[in-house]
């Protein structure tokens, strides 16, 4: 994919795609560039997989929570 430089963008939008990249947790790289395929009407072309609504964070609740804590606790005893 080739890439490209663009300049003179309007801080507002700078700005703007910052702060959904960071509430998404995904790059700004990202954010312009499903921004640039949605205002170019491209994104109505690219295929898809029925998948997209599943993408992101969830909150599955404490349990959940709880469960991936157990999951992340390292025993030291593995590690000798």
């Amino acid at each position: 994919m080739p890439q490209v430089t663009i300049r003179k963008v309007d801080e507002r939008c700078v700005a703007k795609a910052k702060a959904e990249a960071k509430r998404r947790g995904v790059s700004m790289n990202e954010v312009l560039r499903e921004s640039l395929l949605r205002g170019l009407g491209v994104d109505a072309e690219m295929p898809r997989n029925g998948l997209e609504q599943f993408a992101g964070d969830s909150d599955f609740g404490p349990d959940w929570d709880a469960y991936l804590e157990e999951l992340n606790r390292i025993d030291p005893e593995d590690w000798k």
